[in-house]
C-alpha cells in the first residue's frame, strides 16, 4: 500500500506522552492491554516546547502565561509500544510483535481516529502466540474505526 508511513511524529516518544495515555482505563485482552487517549484530551493547555526558548519573558508579556504549542504538531494518531522482557523472553519475540503491531497501524493510521495508542503486552507470549497478539490490536483498532465512521456519519446527518 502507497502512501501508509510511519514518520516519527506518529510515534509517541516522550515518557510524558506515555504517562498521559497511561492514566486512562485500558481495553484488556488476553495478551494485550490498549490504552486509549483522545489527542485533544492528551495535550495540556500550557504545554512548552523543548527548544530552549525564553518562555518567562512570553509568560509575563501581558500578565498571561503563554500558551505555546506543543513541538509535535502532527494532527493524526499516535502510537506507543510496551514489550518488557517478563512476557516475550527474546529481543527476537519483542521485535517481531512490534513490528508487526507497528505494520498494521501504519496500514489503518489514515482510518484512526486523532487518537495517542499505547499497546502494552500484558501476559507471557512465545512465537506461535504472535498472530493472536496481532489479531487482537487488529480488531481493537477496527473497532476505534467503525466508531468513528459512524460518529462522522452521525455529525453529517445532524448538518443537515
Amino acid at each position: 500500500m502507497t502512501g501508509a508511513k510511519f514518520p516519527r511524529d506518529a510515534r509517541l516518544l516522550t515518557p510524558d506522552a506515555f504517562t498521559r495515555v497511561l492514566k486512562t482505563r485500558p481495553f484488556r485482552g488476553k495478551f494485550l492491554w490498549i490504552y486509549r487517549l483522545d489527542r485533544a484530551q492528551s495535550e495540556p493547555a500550557n504545554a512548552v516546547t523543548t527548544s530552549g526558548e525564553n518562555l518567562e519573558a512570553e509568560a509575563t508579556n501581558r500578565g498571561n502565561p503563554a500558551v505555546v504549542p506543543l513541538a509535535n504538531s502532527y494532527r493524526g494518531p499516535q502510537l506507543g509500544i510496551m514489550i518488557g522482557k517478563r512476557n516475550a523472553k527474546t529481543a527476537v519475540l519483542r521485535n517481531a510483535i512490534k513490528r508487526r503491531i507497528r505494520e498494521q497501524f501504519r496500514l489503518r493510521a489514515a482510518r484512526l481516529p486523532v487518537r495517542a495508542y499505547v499497546v502494552r503486552l500484558s501476559a507471557p507470549a512465545s512465537k506461535a502466540d504472535t498472530s493472536a497478539i496481532v489479531g487482537e490490536w487488529v480488531d481493537s483498532m477496527e473497532i476505534d474505526i467503525k466508531k468513528n465512521v459512524a460518529l462522522a456519519h452521525n455529525k453529517s446527518g445532524q448538518a443537515l
